[in-house]
């Protein structure tokens, strides 16, 4: 059987409970001199109400004695839960200073009563007792119901944000499941086929990453989600990456779904001549227009030559897309410097 040896740094390295049970009142001895106090303070009750009433000075003593037993061992178990906790402790700290505040202003208001004998005898004990008895109330309520009704919201709040985490990883398992490792097992299967191993990747890095980033949630009739299945359609054809960095989105109506045929003629361009592995889209929709540029580092290519390549592609596909529901384009290129191409429409109405 092993035994463990208190190292040299004391009782800090024992548990939580045999270092406070070595170092601190045990719990039970605390209710007890609780209990002694309130025994005390119902004797004090009857002394007052069937004896003369001592000296001031000798009166606030008793008073502050019968109050410090009454408040005390609460107070002592209160602290001593909350200990650690640094936000619980400054509640604490700030009802007992209230309580201290409260009583020493009656105990001063009684002394100067007492000493400019004003009022009727006994004024200044009654001022006195009735202060730091009221004061003594306060803080038995602060030190008993505050820090547990904090201690209480800060448990709940800790359990309803572990749950909200239990919940997120049990999505994120889920979808890795249904996404990820089932690709990967197809890819597994099908070693032989390197094309078909790179579609699979491609495909699963794009639905993780519209996952990621909230694409899942897009509404299939939003410009945004339209631009995806176009990018997706590419990578799936011609087996090149298309990144695509979107900025606001509109609704699809004709204006917008001539904007996402254009930008799909563009990245087909892309991947079928300009020799790259990568095309980059941004797409952004604002202040009165929806603009999407289609890049590309690839060959680039000679705009005198009627069409560009891919034939009609360009005039038909592009060009007279855009013109015809009120849009522009412009095309920058040049042999060996890369393509851009930029397509400008005016959202429509909704």
């Amino acid at each position: 059987m092993n035994r463990q040896t208190p190292s040299a740094g004391g009782t800090r390295d024992l548990p939580p409970p045999l270092r406070r049970a070595g170092s601190r009142l045990r719990p039970g001895w605390v209710v007890l001199l609780g209990g002694v106090g309130i025994g005390v303070f119902a004797a004090f009750l009857w002394v007052v109400e069937h004896t003369t009433p001592p000296p001031l000075p000798v009166l606030v003593v008793i008073v502050l004695v019968v109050v410090g037993l009454l408040v005390g061992p609460w107070a002592y178990l209160a602290a001593r839960r909350l200990d650690g906790d640094a936000a619980a402790g400054r509640i604490l700290r700030r009802v007992l200073a209230g309580g201290a505040t409260l009583a020493g202003t009656g105990v001063t208001v009684a002394a100067a009563i007492a000493i400019a004998g004003t009022g009727e005898p006994g004024t200044a004990g009654a001022v006195a007792m009735f202060s730091i008895l009221v004061a003594g109330v306060l803080a038995l309520v602060g030190v008993v119901v505050l820090p547990w009704l904090f201690l209480l919201t800060r448990t709940v709040t800790r359990e309803r944000a572990a749950r909200v985490r239990a919940e997120e990883r049990a999505e994120v398992a889920t979808h890795l499941h249904d996404s990820v490792l089932q690709t990967l097992t197809l890819i597994q299967k099908r070693t032989g086929d390197p094309g078909e191993m790179v579609r699979l990747a491609r495909h699963a890095e794009r639905e993780l990453r519209g996952w990621l980033y909230g694409a899942a949630a897009l509404d299939p009739d939003d410009l945004v989600a339209a631009l995806q299945a176009a990018a997706g359609e590419v990578e799936d054809r011609f087996g090149v990456s298309v990144e695509l960095v979107t900025v606001g989105s509109c609704r699809l109506d004709e204006r917008a779904r001539a904007v996402v045929g254009a930008a799909g003629e563009a990245l087909t361009n892309a991947a079928k001549h300009a020799g790259v592995a990568r095309v980059s889209v941004f797409a952004e929709v604002g202040d009165g227009q929806m603009v999407v540029v289609v890049r590309d580092r690839g060959r680039g290519f000679d705009e005198a030559v009627s069409g560009g390549p891919g034939g009609r592609g360009i005039p038909d596909s592009i060009l007279g897309r855009m013109r015809r529901q009120g849009g522009a384009t412009t095309i920058r290129t040049a042999p060996g410097a890369g393509t851009e191409v930029e397509l400008r429409m005016p959202v429509g109405r909704a």
